[in-house]
This record gives C-alpha cells, sequence and structure tokens, in this order.
C-alpha cells in the first residue's frame, strides 16, 4: 500500500532543521514550501495539519508573537517525518531559542553543533564546522602567513594571547592541513598559506558564523582589562537613525571591511594578528 505524504511531509524533504539556527525560521520556510505547492494554503491549515486547533496559533509562533514549547515541539515533530539526527536538531533548537540564561543557551547551542557534525555528510564541511568553531584556529592560519613564522609548537603557543596548549596548536595544524589551506614547505621545513581568504561552506554557514561571531566578542571583551590600551582600540557608539540610514551604515561597514582586507593583503611584511571585530545591532523596535 503506497502511504500519501501530506504537504508538511513533502516540505521537510527539501527543508531541514538542520539549516537553521532559529525554528521560527525554519517553521516559516516549510510553510512556504507548502504554499508554493498548494496556493490555497493558510496559517489555519498549517495549525491543522500540526494538530493546533488555534487558527492562528501558527502565524502567532511564526512571527514570534508566541513560543513554541519543548512540549508542543515534541508533538509537533511526528508531523514532519524527521531523520532520527534531524528530529533531534530541532528539539534542540526549540530548547536554544527558548533558552532563558546565557548558560542554558551555550550548552544547547553546543548540542547543535554536535548535531550538525554528524548530520553534515561532506568531510570538508565538517572540518570547515570545526575551523570556525574555535577561535585559535584563524589565528594560527594568519600566524602562519607572518613574516618571521617558525615551525615550532612551543613558538606558536608563546605568540599567542591568550595562551594555547601545544596539543590544541598541533590540532589546529593538522586541521588546516587537512582543509588545504596550508601546504608543508619540506625545503624550508615551514608551513605556507595557499588562500588568501577563508569562506563558509552554505550548508554550515549560520550555525558556525554565529559560533566565531561569539567567540571573538568574548576575546573583545576580554581585551579591555588583559591589554595594554596602547595595543587594541575599542570604541563604541549609540546612534537614532530610521532605517534606511542603517541600511546605509550596513553598506558602509561593508565597504569598510573590503578595504580592510585589500589594506591587509598589500601589507608585504606582516608580523603581528590583530582581530578587527564591528557590531551593529538595534536597541528598539
Amino acid at each position: 500500500m503506497v502511504k500519501h505524504l501530506t504537504n508538511i511531509e513533502k516540505a521537510t524533504r527539501d527543508v531541514k532543521p538542520s539549516s537553521y539556527l532559529d525554528y521560527r525560521l525554519f517553521l516559516k520556510a516549510i510553510y512556504m514550501h507548502c504554499k508554493e505547492s498548494v496556493h490555497s494554503y493558510s496559517y489555519q491549515k498549517y495549525a491543522d495539519d500540526l494538530g493546533f486547533s488555534g487558527t492562528t496559533v501558527m502565524h502567532q509562533i511564526v512571527n514570534g508573537y508566541r513560543p513554541l514549547t519543548l512540549k508542543a515541539a515534541k508533538r509537533v515533530a511526528g508531523c514532519f517525518s524527521f531523520e532520527a539526527e534531524e528530529l533531534k536538531y530541532f528539539i534542540a533548537m526549540v530548547s536554544f531559542s527558548n533558552a532563558k540564561s546565557s548558560l542554558q543557551k551555550e550548552v544547547h547551542f553546543q548540542e547543535l553543533q554536535s548535531l550538525k557534525r554528524s548530520i553534515v555528510p561532506d568531510e570538508i564541511d565538517k572540518s570547515l564546522l570545526d575551523y570556525f568553531s574555535h577561535w585559535y584556529h584563524p589565528v594560527i592560519w594568519e600566524l602562519i602567513g607572518t613574516r618571521g613564522f617558525k615551525n615550532d609548537v612551543l613558538w606558536i603557543c608563546k605568540k599567542i594571547t591568550p595562551a594555547l596548549k601545544p596539543a590544541l596548536v598541533e590540532e589546529s595544524i593538522e586541521l588546516l592541513l587537512k582543509l588545504e589551506l596550508i601546504n608543508y614547505d619540506k625545503e624550508n621545513d615551514t608551513y605556507r598559506q595557499t588562500k588568501n581568504r577563508v569562506t563558509t561552506g552554505h550548508r554550515i554557514k549560520g550555525l558556525a558564523l554565529v559560533s566565531y561571531h561569539s567567540s571573538m566578542i568574548d576575546h573583545a571583551k576580554n581585551s579591555l582589562t588583559s591589554m595594554n590600551g596602547s595595543r587594541r582600540d575599542v570604541s563604541a557608539i549609540t546612534l537614532s537613525v530610521n532605517e534606511e540610514t542603517a541600511q546605509k551604515i550596513r553598506g558602509m561597514i561593508h565597504a569598510f571591511q573590503l578595504q580592510l582586507l585589500d589594506e591587509a593583503e598589500r601589507c608585504e611584511a606582516s608580523d603581528q594578528v590583530y582581530q578587527v571585530n564591528i557590531q551593529l545591532f538595534p536597541f528598539t523596535e
């Protein structure tokens, strides 16, 4: 007997929870997929398909007016026909989004990272996820490209702030070789960069970037008390603007980032590694 798939089950074949960090965006993507297949599909039908009696409940959840509780998430999960790891990811994503404390969020984020690594089929994507999940991988990669770099684990450990254990440096070099971001120069017994820039693959982009930015923001915060003021530049401004001006500022930031990258590439004798963080976010709705 042939089983007829529901609209939601069909959508789940193309839209996977592991592509998202916010369950609301995932639920919206499922809805839009159903809407494209069946033009008359509505949020009321969506709610019915997921076992909710309230006609507006899914519209409220998708738009952030009410949360999807963990209990409700476990109940509706059966309607999606998730594979085992995708089901675990969906539940973990709901727990992450609904977490009240930063500690809870961190615990669930680590769970999401672990699940993502088991779901991603490509070994390169898994390695890229590892690369962006630990702050020292990009730092060591950049250090290898500096003048005077020494192929000496202890030298690398002493060069980097905060200090690293030798085992982490060795692990990082192995990862960089695996990703082909560096190669070994046998004649000179050293490593060489093989690329100018590193980018994420589309399958890991969201999760990898959240991990990367969170870590680098923490390092910026720590630099306020751990580093001499002459070696850092930390500034912040609070502005009142309209959305049009906010978009212009985003464009200015992007242009400045490209300018920084170009300037760094023109530097022929770099001997230090710096981190530049730029954040723009609203304090009001």
